[in-house]
């Protein structure tokens, strides 16, 4: 007695739905986490359209799941490692201070889909108890002593 999944449609609005676009690896996403969401192949990477009218197109999975587990990233981050290690270094700080390489990517991407499988249900961060007033010039200040962004935008237009 299995349990149907729930239906749903994507609605593109006014986005562009050119092939490789971000949204269809949102779609992929839902549709992977159990929601069924009527769709083609045709806009995900890895689809080949038939060169002859009424041929055969091809579907590349593996293509697919490379995009999916970071390939293109990988490939980048080896590029630049090679050509401008500055670069390199400005571009995946964040990735190099992690202990992240190209290599261990896979891992990473496949680490998470594991833990979202796991426990699919969103934690809430724990608030910080920061609060917004007007100041006597009409200025936002925080509690925690930090500039508001819109305070920091007119400053910057004067």
């Amino acid at each position: 007695n299995d349990k149907r999944p729930f239906k749903c449609i994507l609605d593109v609005g006014l986005q562009t739905t050119a092939a490789g676009h971000r949204m269809w690896g949102a779609l992929k996403g839902a549709v992977d986490g159990g929601l069924h969401i009527p769709h083609t192949n045709k806009k995900f990477p890895g689809f080949k359209a038939s060169d002859e009218k009424g041929g055969e197109s091809e579907y590349d999975a593996e293509a697919h799941k490379e995009k999916i587990f970071g390939g293109q990233v990988k490939d980048y981050m080896e590029m630049l490692a090679e050509e401008d290690p500055t670069k390199y270094e400005a571009h995946f700080s964040k990735y190099i201070a992690g202990d992240l390489d190209g290599e261990k990517l896979e891992e990473m991407y496949s680490d998470a889909h594991e833990k979202i499988r796991e426990d699919p249900e969103h934690q809430l961060a724990e608030k910080k108890g920061v609060t917004h007033a007007r100041g006597e010039a009409g200025q936002i200040m925080s509690s925690d002593g930090t500039e508001h962004a819109r305070n920091k935008k007119i400053t910057l237009e004067q």
